[in-house]
C-alpha cells in the first residue's frame, strides 16, 4: 500500500515555519523523524511510509535551514536551538511523540529531552549520534 504525505507547517517560539511531511492518521501515535545535517525531510520518506503503514502518525521534518523550513533571521543554528524547535513541535502534537534522530536530530533530541524537567517526548531514538564527553 502506497502512503502519499501531506504537507504540515509547524512554528516555533519565535514565529519561524518548519515544514513535515505527514504520513498516516494524525490521531494515530506520532513519531517524529529530524534528519542530519545536510539532509531534508526526504531523507526519512521511507522510514515514515513504513511507519504509517504500521499504524504511526510519522511527521518527517525539514530542521530550520534545511529544506523549505525557515531560515534564522539572526543566524542561530547552535544545538540547543535546534533542540528547541523540536521541543515547540512536540507541544503542538496532542499527545507526546516518538522522536527518532540522525546525527543533527539526534544531538537536539538528547538536548530537548534532557534539558526539561518533563522532556517533551515520550521516547528518543538514535541514529547515527555519539555524544560528546567532555
Amino acid at each position: 500500500m502506497r502512503v502519499v504525505p501531506k504537507r504540515r507547517v509547524f512554528h516555533t517560539r519565535t514565529g519561524l515555519a518548519l515544514v513535515a511531511d505527514a504520513y498516516g492518521d494524525a490521531g494515530a501515535r506520532p513519531v517524529v523523524l529530524a534528519h542530519g545535517g545536510g539532509q531534508t525531510r526526504h531523507a526519512w520518506g521511507g522510514a515514515a511510509a513504513a511507519l504509517a503503514r504500521r499504524g504511526w502518525y510519522a511527521l518527517a521534518l525539514d530542521l530550520r535551514g534545511h529544506g523549505e523550513s525557515g531560515w534564522s533571521p539572526a543566524g542561530e543554528y547552535e544545538f540547543e536551538v535546534f533542540a528547541e524547535d523540536l521541543a515547540d513541535v512536540a507541544a503542538s502534537l496532542d499527545q507526546s511523540p516518538v522522536l527518532v534522530g540522525a546525527s543533527l536530530g539526534g544531538l537536539a533530541a538528547i538536548l530537548a529531552q534532557g534539558g526539561a524537567e518533563r522532556g517533551p517526548f515520550s521516547a528518543v531514538v538514535l541514529v547515527d549520534v555519539t555524544p560528546r564527553l567532555e
